[in-house]
């Protein structure tokens, strides 16, 4: 058996998306495989632009898949996650994955692709009219508890919007932000006021973080991370390509065979995708902020790549950024850090080289971020609104990071 998905793509400044290729879908025996295909007219085009430079480059003929269901990496990227999924179970009616949720086009999805049955069935956009965020945090609320919600509500949270948390996008001050909300299951402490917090300290500490504003709608916490694959200009949002880590990471063959998701990784892949040798050196603040705040959540999906023009990237600010709250002396990282994912000074310093540094500049690196964030930690957190009872529970986190 098999099965098509017509893959378009919104060019750089465009309203409209244009059909770039297919992707077939066959059953086998073992497991199902792939077969994306370039459309001959996409490869005319002189503004074609690859949806993936390093796995799928610009070329003629078939490309084969043969893992992750047969779908590519960079089309996943625009699946919806765990709390889209939930919302569109709410909207629609639970669907196959992860083809029925591609077809569900809306526009909070990640990058710049959509997806349709046919080459002349353009996508059709879930649309909603605009709503008060005051009524999306309702209706968050209500997905979360399960009850009753207006099916134009669940519309407008977009539920393409990739994470586990509850979410939504809205445009403000000619930019697109995701509105993340509190959570049923927050009961210590406001982790939107954290994520902003944490967010504000990394800025400060010189790492590239997502732009964040801190809403309170009755009594309630919102934090609002500006998107980095929108652009609004003259009042129409146009979208950008995106690549999570896990797109890097399949782009690799012999990440296949050992499926193991390292920051090295990505730091020697990044130039095959046209990201400048400089960005490993950010990756590496980042890897170091992350250990210090012992973020253990920093999965393949919570790193990335946005489109500059034509088959380059560039490193995305970094983004999902929260302290971990377990009080291990050793934190557990989701990605690998040498030969584990342990959060300690030797197996930051044991991959310096991946990111294009020596030992002793890494070292410095590592102990000028350290002291940074334990220099300001306080001080941001308590700008961001938090007291003293929300340090105290995060202090235990704060630490040097072990030998």
């Amino acid at each position: 058996m098999t099965s098509d998905l017509f893959v378009w793509i919104y060019l750089p400044e465009s309203d409209d998306p244009v059909v770039a290729g297919r992707i077939e879908i066959a059953s086998t025996a073992a497991n199902p495989v792939g077969y994306f295909t370039y459309g001959r007219s996409y490869l005319d085009r002189s503004d074609a632009i690859p949806i993936d430079p390093v796995a799928l480059p610009l070329r003629k003929g078939e490309t084969l898949i043969n893992d992750l269901g047969g779908y590519p990496a960079a089309v996943l990227d625009a699946c919806p996650d765990t709390w889209g999924i939930r919302v569109i179970n709410r909207l629609i009616g639970q669907r196959e994955i992860p083809r029925g949720y591609l077809l569900l086009n809306d526009p909070g999805r990640s990058g710049c692709l959509a997806f349709s049955e046919s080459p002349n069935q353009p996508p059709v956009e879930l649309a909603s009219r605009e709503f008060p965020l005051a009524d999306l945090l309702v209706a968050a609320e209500a997905v979360e508890t399960d009850t009753p919600v207006d099916q134009e509500l669940l519309r407008a949270l977009h539920p393409g919007t990739g994470g586990a948390r509850p979410k939504c996008n809205i445009v403000e001050d000619n930019a697109v932000w995701i509105a993340k909300f509190p959570s049923a299951d927050d009961k210590l402490i406001s982790i939107p006021r954290l994520e902003h917090a944490t967010m504000s300290l990394a800025r400060r500490c010189g790492i590239a973080a997502a732009e964040t504003r801190l809403r309170e709608i009755d009594g309630k916490d919102i934090c609002l991370v500006r998107r980095f694959d929108r652009v609004v200009t003259n009042g129409r949002i146009h979208r950008r390509g995106f690549l999570s880590a896990r797109t890097i990471f399949h782009a690799d063959p012999s990440y296949a065979r050992l499926g193991t998701g390292s920051y090295q990784r990505i730091a020697r892949w990044m130039p095959r995708f046209g990201v400048t040798l400089d960005a490993r050196l950010e990756l590496f603040r980042r890897l170091v902020f992350n250990v210090v705040i012992r973020n253990d959540d920093d999965h393949e999906l919570n790193h990335g790549l946005v489109h500059l023009e034509r088959d380059a990237f560039a490193l995305a600010d970094a983004y999902d950024m929260v302290p971990g709250f377990n009080r291990r002396e050793v934190h557990r990282h989701a990605l690998l850090i040498g030969e584990s994912g342990a959060g300690t000074v030797g197996n930051l310093l044991s991959v310096s080289d991946a990111f294009g540094l020596d030992r002793d500049n890494a070292r410095k690196i590592l102990n000028d971020i350290e002291t940074s964030v334990l220099d300001w930690w306080r001080e941001s957190f308590y700008e961001a609104g938090l007291g003293d009872d929300d340090l105290n529970r995060v202090s235990g986190v704060f630490k040097r990071i072990p030998d």
